[in-house]
């Protein structure tokens, strides 16, 4: 009894498979081409799910205006990017991702002590690859996808020409009508690639023209976040370093005396600015020195 009930299921299933038009197909055309065809329809979906909830999930100007003014005020609060960076990690998304990469670039640029001029070219171009960076993600994906697809549908009914003509080719005179079924079946894979292909590519166009979109308008919004830097933590960074430098043997010449004068007025450097920046340089040398 129970070895009945199992042989009609399997009929059912046979007959669930032949009747499903999708499994049909896959199987006329040939697994091996027609499953990984499948495979890349679903990943292209996915990934354009993905791509428009991400683009959809960057804030408009208004929320990042107002998220540019937090920064600011703890900047203006601590005068110290390792405050900045910790207001940031605790934000979320693009924003969060390219002003992280700006102020890790700021930090490496402070050690080699560049000048403002070069610190703001180099951190405009981080926050411009940062940008592309996170919104390309799997954009590749779908651009490989579309070539991939379309040669494979094409290998696909390469391969089923060559074995519809060597049907022929081991029967002798093959019947017209039989010919034509196997080049019909064979051109499948060909027609399903194309089915794979131009979604892709349609869906490529589109995301990369929302990215190129997203780029232009987080493009202002980073350049005044590297403005807040240079303006109120890079002079500091700056000034601090060349302190750093010329109490070093703990002994000042007048040259010396008279340029950091005049970089003082020249970086704008308050007097309560300079008092912290004194204590701080005595504290890491360890000298005691009137730096005033």
């Amino acid at each position: 009894m129970n070895f009945i009930l199992l042989l009609q299921d399997a009929d059912a299933g046979r007959s669930w498979l032949s009747d499903n038009w999708l499994v049909d197909t896959i199987l006329k055309g040939g697994p091996e081409i027609m499953i990984p065809l499948f495979i890349f329809s679903i990943i292209t979906v996915g990934v354009l799910i993905e791509r428009l909830y991400k683009y959809f999930s960057v804030p408009n100007s208004a929320k990042t205006n107002e998220y540019l003014n937090e920064i600011e005020g703890v900047i203006q609060q601590y005068g110290d990017i390792e405050k900045v960076e910790e207001h940031i990690k605790k934000g979320k998304g693009i924003l969060k991702f390219v002003f992280l990469r700006i102020i890790m670039r700021y930090k490496f640029f402070v050690e080699e002590k560049r000048p403002i001029l070069d610190m703001r070219n180099g951190l405009l171009d981080t926050a411009d690859d940062s940008a592309r960076e996170y919104l390309e993600e799997f954009l590749p994906v779908i651009n490989t996808i579309a070539s991939v697809a379309t040669l494979l549908g094409l290998l696909g009914t390469i391969m089923g020409m060559i074995s519809s003509f060597d049907e022929i080719a081991k029967g002798g005179k093959g019947d017209p009508a039989v010919v034509a079924g196997g080049i019909s079946i064979a051109l499948l894979t060909t027609a399903a690639g194309l089915i794979v292909a131009i979604p892709a590519v349609l869906s490529y166009s589109f995301l990369k023209r929302k990215m190129e979109k997203i780029v232009s308008k987080l493009e202002p919004f980073s350049n005044h976040f590297i403005n807040y830097i240079l303006r109120d933590l890079a002079r500091l960074s700056t000034y601090k370093a060349m302190l750093m430098t010329a109490y070093r043997d703990g002994v000042l010449n007048k040259e010396e005396e008279e340029f950091l004068k005049a970089k003082r007025v020249e970086l704008n450097i308050s007097e309560e600015e300079f008092v912290k920046l004194a204590g701080e340089v005595k504290k890491n040398l360890n000298v005691t020195v009137d730096l005033s």
